[in-house]
């Protein structure tokens, strides 16, 4: 399985993202290590934290999302 679809099965899976709606995340091996208002911010901050992993970053959108 490729890396990016582990990310984005990952992401469906998780239920409790709620309290990361219009924040920033960043999601490194399945974990969401960092959050907050601004990208490079949480970039950096999941960098910082696991230098040799390359995060996933995305916006917890504010509205109902439909995948299809």
């Amino acid at each position: 399985m490729s890396r990016k679809r582990s990310e984005f099965e990952c992401l469906l899976s998780m239920r409790d993202l709620g309290k990361y709606v219009g924040k920033w995340i960043a999601v490194v091996d399945k974990d969401i290590v960092a959050s907050g208002n601004f990208g490079k911010e949480v970039f950096r901050e999941a960098k910082r934290r696991y230098p040799d992993k390359e995060p996933l970053i995305m916006k917890v959108p504010s509205s109902m999302v439909m995948l299809m």
